[in-house]
C-alpha cells in the first residue's frame, strides 16, 4: 500500500537496482486476522509489486506473523525466501508436502528498530559496538563452519546523521576482513538454492 502512495519511491528503487521483497500490504499484526483475510493481504501486496517493479517479489517478511503466514508463503510457491523466523545463523528449508520453502533468517538484535525501542540503542555507537561484537563472534565461528550475519536497517532510523555513522565505521572495519561477502538477501537465496538445495 505504501507503495500505491509514493510512486517517486518506485522510481527510485527501479534505478538503483534494489532488491525488491514484501513487507505485506498493512503494517498490521496478523495473529489474530483471519486466514482468509490474511491470504487476500498477501495477494495485494504480490499483485501491487508485479504491476509497479514487473516482477514478483523477491522475498517475503512478514514480521507481525499468524499460525498462517508461512503456510500461505509456500502455498504461494513463488518466492525465493521467507524470512519470517529469527531461530537461525544460516539458511534453511521448510519442507511443507511436496512443497519447500528457503528460510532465510531475520534479525530484531542487529537491527536499527532498536534505536526506537525501550531498552534499546540510545547511540550510534552502540550500536557499531553491538554489530561489530556480533560479527566477531560469528567469523571466529566461520573459521570451522560458516556463518550469516543479519542487519536489519530501515531508512528512517539509520538514516539519521546521528546514527549513520556507526553503520559506515561497521562497514568499514567487516571490508578488512578476508572471505566475508556482504550482499542482499535475494543473493543469499539464490546462493543457498544452487548449493544447497533439498
Amino acid at each position: 500500500m505504501a507503495l500505491e502512495r509514493n510512486k517517486e519511491i518506485c522510481s527510485a528503487i527501479k534505478k538503483a537496482n534494489y532488491e525488491v521483497a514484501s513487507h505485506g500490504w498493512r503494517w498490521i499484526d496478523y495473529q489474530n486476522v483471519s486466514k482468509k483475510k490474511e491470504k487476500n493481504d498477501m495477494k495485494l501486496a504480490v499483485k501491487s509489486i508485479k504491476k509497479k517493479f514487473g516482477t514478483q517479489p523477491a522475498g517475503w517478511y512478514t514480521g507481525r506473523c499468524s499460525t498462517n503466514t508461512l503456510d500461505l508463503v509456500i502455498d504461494n510457491g513463488n518466492f525465493l525466501y521467507c524470512s519470517d523466523t529469527y531461530s537461525d545463523d544460516l539458511p534453511y528449508w521448510i519442507k511443507k508436502g511436496n512443497k519447500k520453502q528457503l528460510m532465510v533468517p531475520y534479525t530484531l538484535d542487529n537491527n536499527d528498530m532498536r534505536f526506537a525501542t525501550n531498552q534499546g540503542f540510545n547511540s550510534g555507537e552502540q550500536f557499531y559496538n553491538y554489530l561489530k561484537d556480533s560479527f566477531d563472534a560469528l567469523y571466529e565461528e566461520g573459521k570451522t563452519s560458516p556463518k550469516m550475519m543479519s542487519v536489519g536497517l530501515h531508512c528512517r532510523l539509520i538514516g539519521r546523521p546521528g546514527r549513520i555513522q556507526s553503520l559506515k565505521k561497521f562497514l568499514n572495519y567487516v571490508s578488512k576482513f578476508k572471505d566475508i561477502w556482504i550482499c542482499k538477501r535475494v543473493d543469499i537465496a539464490k546462493h543457498w538454492i544452487k548449493h544447497y538445495s533439498l
